[in-house]
């Protein structure tokens, strides 16, 4: 074997095992896409969806969370909110998801202080669903009850 021939076949070698060895990382970032996202507003009163976070378990030490930053919408009462997301480095981990809201001010307007539902954790896969609930407690949502279809 001459050194060109040599060369040739440690360059394809080198390339299959490259291109073997990154399918695997290629299709875990697959893992958690196209995630269905739903908010369900079971009060009397409108709400106002300012904020979609999720638990990201390999983030710093001990996890921490990561924003999927949304337009701010008004969710009517029996009405619910979905989105498509992709929850991008979490590939197949345990996580949650955290929605943020607002309710109706007291002189109008929307509530300076957020509130928030936080799923229980799931094992986050491709075309998941995953589903949260406020309900009525009195007058307004203050009972709020994590929802997996």
């Amino acid at each position: 074997m001459n050194r060109r021939t040599f060369a040739k076949t440690a360059a394809l070698a080198l390339a299959a095992a490259t291109a073997i060895g990154g399918a695997a990382p290629a299709m875990a970032a697959n893992a958690c896409k196209n995630v269905q996202l739903a908010f369900e507003n079971n009060t009397r009163q409108t709400i106002n969806i300012v904020d979609v976070d999720y638990y990201d378990p390999a983030m710093g030490n001990g996890g921490g969370w990561r924003s999927e930053p949304i337009i701010n919408e008004d969710i009517r009462p029996g009405a619910t909110w979905r989105e498509t997301r992709n929850l991008e480095k979490v590939n197949q981990r345990y996580t949650k998801v955290r929605f943020e809201y607002r309710k109706p001010g007291k002189f109008g307007g929307w509530s300076l202080k957020k509130y928030t539902v936080t799923t229980d954790r799931f094992l986050c896969d491709h075309r998941d669903e995953v589903a949260a609930s406020v309900v009525r407690k009195g007058n307004f949502a203050d009972l709020i009850r994590p929802r997996f279809p």
